[in-house]
């Protein structure tokens, strides 16, 4: 977890703007990195937070005949019903909004099937106050699992595009590019939801050092200064410590690199993490940033919520999941939420 010593806080002067995904510099490719167009003001997510979750397979019942999602209809194995999906829809609100007070003002989620169930989710009672804007692009993943973002309308879009990530022989989850604007402060958001570990770490590992090169390219592209900043989100299905972060990517621990910083390294608290894999925690869900957005930084932590967590007989205190090898225990998902707060 990262946290920060902290000098007063500047004033914060929100403005709320009409979003359009159609504004200024919203052609796909263009990177709008100039914020001189407006005046600097002071920094406007002051006292906000960023939410980031893996919600565990947010399907919707219907068969989508184009994607392998067969398992997660009212006629499969799983009985995935309507009343399940409330259920679920409900839990995965309750979590978000264990974040903090108020409502986030970025929500990065993963493990979403389509836009539909994102909208489904926003319109939930706790957090439909966020009166959120949703951003969703449809990826090549076989079972259809995709990212999506919510954001409150205190910020303006400017430009949303899907990164590809070509794998040879395989299919995977786009990265989520976004470009907003607030007061002056221009935030390039990426959302990421990098290749499983499955087959294990030797074959599974070149596809998240495939995904990590284009992340790390369209960060190049993107000239930082104090009113531009960058802001990465994700489940990574590798640690701050693992070699796509480290190397892939290039982001790094030490504040003092001049880099990329993450702000879920391990401290060596017992139970850190957003991830619990046979009784070892670990940050596999992360937030990533620049230097510039790093000065504003308080925290950066895992939602551990009670209500989220079950104990595991073997394992101990574990995410309390929706499915478990195919059977439905009905808790909120195998991940925990992370949570992203500002000075």
């Amino acid at each position: 977890m990262w946290s920060t010593n902290i000098s007063p806080s500047m004033i914060l002067g929100l403005a709320f703007m009409a979003c359009s995904a159609s504004g200024p510099g919203s052609q796909p490719g263009t990177l709008r990195t100039d914020p001189s167009e407006t005046p600097v003001q002071a920094f406007p997510l002051e006292h906000a937070h960023v939410v980031f979750y893996n919600v565990e397979n947010l399907f919707d019942t219907e068969n989508d005949p184009s994607t392998n999602d067969d398992e997660f209809t009212p006629t499969s194995k799983q009985e995935w019903t309507e009343d399940r999906l409330v259920k679920k829809l409900k839990y995965l609100s309750e979590s978000i909004d264990m974040a903090d007070e108020g409502s986030p003002v970025l929500i990065g989620l993963a493990e979403v099937e389509n836009r539909a169930v994102v909208d489904r989710l926003m319109e939930e009672p706790l957090l439909r106050k966020g009166e959120y804007k949703v951003i969703h692009f449809e990826s090549p993943d076989e079972r259809g699992i995709d990212v999506a973002l919510a954001y409150r309308p205190d910020l303006e879009l400017i430009h949303a595009e899907p990164l590809e990530v070509k794998l040879k022989d395989d299919r995977t989850r786009d990265i989520l590019h976004v470009e907003l604007q607030a007061e002056g402060h221009v935030f390039h958001v990426f959302v990421d939801h990098w290749p499983s570990r499955y087959g294990g770490v030797e074959k599974s590992e070149p596809k998240r050092m495939a995904a990590a090169a284009v992340l790390k390219r369209a960060v190049r592209k993107i000239r930082t200064s104090g009113t531009v900043h960058v802001l990465i989100m994700g489940d990574f299905n590798d640690s701050p410590m693992d070699r796509s972060i480290q190397e892939g990517l290039g982001a790094s621990c030490d504040p003092k690199a001049g880099g990329l910083i993450d702000l879920m390294c391990p401290t060596g608290k017992e139970y850190e993490g957003s991830y619990n894999y046979q009784g070892h925690w670990d940050y596999l869900d992360q937030f990533i940033v620049d230097p510039e957005l790093l000065e504003h930084v308080e925290s950066a932590k895992a939602v551990t919520d009670d209500r989220l967590l079950f104990t595991h007989p073997k394992y101990g205190p574990s995410p309390d999941r929706t499915y478990s090898r195919g059977y439905y225990k009905g808790g909120y998902s195998d991940h925990l939420p992370i949570v992203l707060k500002f000075k």
